[in-house]
């Protein structure tokens, strides 16, 4: 019975001491990414954790897709006797993508423009002012959004977002990468415009919650957007 006794008690002591250390990566986590935690949970917060972790998994299948493109196109160039024209013509079109992909290229088509600012009704008491502006991880979110529904280019406040950029929080404004941004918030993405529209009007999609908490949200369809290389920013 004694040595029973003390397997249960070391059972329970690695349930709790691992429960610690998740926990404890988990606020250290938060701290990280939003500039330091505040001990305020809110029903937005709860909604961009959990988008979050739909987004990296949707990420991760995106990756292993890669991967599988990769391998085939490894498999291709692997060929006794290679076209070499359309090898070449393949590589230069990756290289014209990659380009678009860094910056380095202007380019214009058919896109949203998404305008976004704070809410401007006056606060009632009790109500917390965090759920009624906009934070650097709504206007992630809002970018992740466009991206998975097809978005090929996609600038903020005229500066081209590139595969790299960071978005942090500074006050009323945010940093994306050195860049500047305040409100409103002005996001450009480049791709089919319809699919996008759609996308960002689901019911389920980061505008809705924005709008519930009567943050300003302007979503419009346009036929030609320009988006400028960093080059000519």
């Amino acid at each position: 019975m004694k040595k029973s006794f003390k397997k249960r008690d070391l059972q329970i002591f690695f349930v709790f001491a691992i429960s610690g250390v998740v926990m404890s990566l988990f606020f250290l986590n938060t701290t990280k990414g939003s500039g330091g935690w505040n001990g305020i949970v809110t029903a937005k917060t709860i909604y961009s954790y959990q988008n979050e972790i739909s987004q990296l998994q949707s990420k991760n299948d995106d990756l292993y897709q890669s991967i599988a493109e990769l391998e085939e196109k490894l498999e291709s160039y692997s060929v006794d006797n290679p076209d070499y024209e359309a090898l070449e013509n393949e590589l230069y079109n990756e290289l014209s993508k990659y380009d678009i992909i860094m910056g380095n290229s202007d380019v214009a088509g058919e896109g949203l423009k998404i305008e976004l600012s704070d809410s401007t009704r006056e606060l009632q008491p009790g109500e917390n002012i965090n759920n009624f502006i906009i934070h650097n991880s709504d206007v992630l979110e809002i970018i992740n959004e466009l991206k998975s529904n097809g978005a090929e280019v996609i600038a903020i406040n005229g500066y081209r977002l590139s595969w790299d950029s960071q978005i942090d929080c500074a006050g009323p404004v945010i940093y994306v990468d050195d860049f500047v941004a305040g409100t409103p918030f002005i996001i450009e993405a480049i791709g089919n415009k319809d699919r996008l529209y759609a996308g960002m009007e689901a019911q389920d999609s980061i505008v809705q919650l924005l709008r519930h908490w009567e943050i300003n949200v302007n979503i419009q369809d346009m036929e030609e957007i320009i988006i400028k290389s960093r080059d000519n920013l």
